[in-house]
């Protein structure tokens, strides 16, 4: 099962100059379990969580770019 989490960040995403063109576009993050130090003092994220993060994006792009995927 999956589970979904729906936050608001104040920050800016290119989402928001997508959207402007009525291009549907939602903002989307794989940082799972971290905390939200998102420019704070002591920003951190757990590199187990930034490679975890990486191969989900290369899933995504892999899936939605029509690619063959190559064996690693």
């Amino acid at each position: 099962d999956l589970q979904l989490k729906t936050q608001i960040f104040p920050g800016g995403t290119d989402s928001f100059y997508l959207r402007a063109l009525n291009i549907p576009a939602l903002g989307f993050s794989p940082m799972n379990n971290t905390p939200v130090l998102l420019h704070d003092d002591n920003e951190y994220l757990n590199k187990d969580v930034f490679l975890r993060g990486v191969e989900i994006y290369r899933q995504i792009i892999t899936a939605v770019a029509n690619v063959e995927e190559k064996t690693k």
